[in-house]
């Protein structure tokens, strides 16, 4: 079998049929490896990811192509796309804020995706997957009574990462996930990131326009 868990080949991504964004891209994401797409902004860095999440139509693009996970294609699959998004291949978006409804205590949100993923398990073992998450990100659980708005960005950024872990996915995608964050901080989520990484032995697909994250926290890296 085959060591790559990811495999895109001749991506054709845009939102104008006549002028494509990204034509005949490929790259291929290893099992434990860290990858980073790396590009200025509006190279369509963003449009791959959503690509590979298959939701770019759902904003107004189109994508041609294959994407293999574990050598079974899902861009074109519909289905076997809707069962593996966010069970194994989850996104922590480019705005933490994106990640949740600012109108829902942060409890709710986390819950709601447990009940539609994990529907057959009890209240019990939702709360304490919760709970795990929150251990594996630094967070206490007292943000679970908080709304989004209520935590600081590190914070919030760090509530995304472990929305995103909760059902143990295989690759986690972070679109410029410390963009905006002071370097402090910042140092601080790559940290925690490097030791998710290391300890769940998780594949990462990294979006970043910064050299120096791609140099230093990612193991390669290609340009768009």
């Amino acid at each position: 079998m085959s060591n790559e868990i990811l495999d895109a080949r001749s991506l054709k991504l845009g939102y104008d049929r006549s002028r494509p964004l990204i034509s005949d891209f490929s790259f291929q994401l290893k099992k434990g490896e860290t990858l980073c797409l790396h590009g200025a902004s509006g190279c369509g860095k963003s449009t791959v990811i959503w690509a590979v999440m298959g939701k770019l139509d759902k904003i107004g693009g189109y994508a041609r192509g294959e994407i293999y996970f574990k050598e079974k294609e899902i861009l074109n699959n519909p289905v076997a796309m809707e069962q593996i998004r966010w069970e194994q291949i989850a996104l922590v978006p480019q705005s933490s804020m994106c990640a949740f409804n600012p109108v829902y205590k942060m409890k709710k949100t986390y819950m709601e995706l447990l009940n539609l993923k994990r529907a057959k398990i009890s209240r019990d073992q939702k709360r304490e997957k919760i709970y795990r998450v929150l251990d594996i990100v630094q967070l206490k659980e007292t943000i679970l009574n908080q709304y989004p708005h209520e935590l600081s960005g590190g914070m919030r950024q760090r509530a995304a990462i472990a929305l995103a872990l909760i059902l143990d996915p295989e690759i986690l995608i972070l679109d410029e996930a410390t963009t905006g964050l002071d370097v402090l901080v910042e140092a601080d989520i790559l940290w925690t990131l490097k030791r998710i990484r290391r300890e769940q032995e998780m594949s990462m697909l990294v979006v970043s326009h910064d050299t120096r994250i791609a140099n230093s926290f990612c193991d390669r890296r290609i340009q768009l």
